[in-house]
């Protein structure tokens, strides 16, 4: 006969423990993480390659064989007609960036004093010639675009000229025509949006025999920093390796052991149960030995479980010793030169 109760273990305790390597699990797991990830590299920098290029369109002439001339050369101001610029808009990010952005041509017409009186602007006035949508970009490390525009020169030259006319100004003029672009970035390198902002233009002299023609452009494949990820010290990250690679090790280790221990105190609480259960259902016939009597020149016979030895106490009518070692239980019935016994031990609980 088997007898089993029930089990009166705190299972509060081990639930906290757990709760505990849990924690010291996760937070090893984190320190790792920041002890071995890569950190090179982490800002989020923006490369520009901006060009911005222009023909110029003549009216008709005797002296020129071609109608459009290209870029770089020195221009007779009267014989322009107007120029056709081409924006072309090359940025490269370190990291993939999700945001918005806009742009838009503004033609900028100024009369500015000479530079041998200190280059003081008189008048001068925006033109917007062009207003894009608002694009939506998403994880991208690129952004490119083109765009063309169409700019008359006479009619800003013409305008200007009246300017200095009507009050008599002795005034350098210039036409400026820029493509504007801004925007706002986020990314997963970046604490919060960033703006964006790109400018590049053409610039040309007005009311002058003569004119050449200056662009304005990123075209030196510059690097900006628009986020900067603060850089951990390199004694912290492998302080960090170090403590977290413990922890978790001490999270298997205390796990494992807590793990043992607990079954270990189950089997140790089912144990006393089922011997006390024992002792308290046959006190009567049931004698508590000091320690395991000498059964010198006795033949024992060990029984399978506590309903055989019963049976034999039936048959002899012999009281049922019982003594107790650290893990063990023995009932025992002595009849003359013969013994049975039957062994109740900690190890069948595990």
């Amino acid at each position: 006969m088997t007898m089993t109760g029930q089990i009166h273990y705190d299972y509060g305790k081990r639930i906290l423990m757990m709760i505990l390597v849990f924690a010291c699990a996760v937070f090893g797991v984190f320190l790792c993480i920041l002890g071995f990830a890569p950190h090179d590299d982490s800002d989020l920098t923006q490369r520009t390659n901006n060009k911005v290029d222009y023909t110029v369109k003549l009216k008709p002439n005797e002296y020129f064989d071609k109608e459009i001339l290209p870029s770089g050369g020195t221009y007779v101001a009267s014989l322009i007609d107007y120029f056709n610029i081409n924006y072309v808009n090359d940025m490269n990010f370190s990291h993939p960036v999700s945001g918005s952005y806009s742009y838009r041509i503004v033609a900028t017409i100024s009369a500015d004093e000479s530079k041998g009186s200190g280059g003081a602007s008189y008048w001068s006035r925006d033109y917007e010639l062009y207003k894009s949508d608002t694009f939506i970009i998403a994880k991208t490390k690129k952004l490119n675009f083109s765009r063309s525009a169409k700019v008359e020169y006479g009619t800003y030259n013409d305008m200007l000229r009246q300017f200095k006319q009507e009050y008599s100004l002795s005034a350098n003029g210039k036409l400026k025509v820029s493509l504007i672009l801004t925007g706002s970035l986020t990314s997963d390198d970046a604490a919060s949006s960033v703006p964006l902002k790109s400018i590049m233009s053409m610039s040309v002299q007005l009311t002058q025999q003569a004119v050449e023609v200056t662009v304005d452009t990123d075209a030196k494949n510059n690097e900006i920093v628009l986020a900067s990820t603060p850089k951990l010290d390199e004694n912290i990250l492998m302080a960090s390796r170090i403590i977290g690679l413990a922890l978790i090790a001490v999270a298997i280790i205390v796990g494992h052991a807590s793990r043992y221990v607990g079954k270990i105190k189950e089997a140790s609480v089912e144990y006393d149960e089922n011997v006390k259960k024992l002792l308290s259902a046959y006190d009567s016939i049931t004698v508590n030995l000091k320690s395991a009597p000498s059964l010198s020149g006795v033949k024992v016979s060990e029984v399978k479980d506590f309903d055989e030895l019963l049976d034999v106490y039936n048959s002899v009518h012999a009281p049922i010793n019982h003594y107790s070692t650290k893990n063990t239980s023995t009932f025992l019935i002595v009849d003359g030169r013969m013994a049975w016994k039957y062994v109740v031990r900690l190890s069948d609980y595990k």
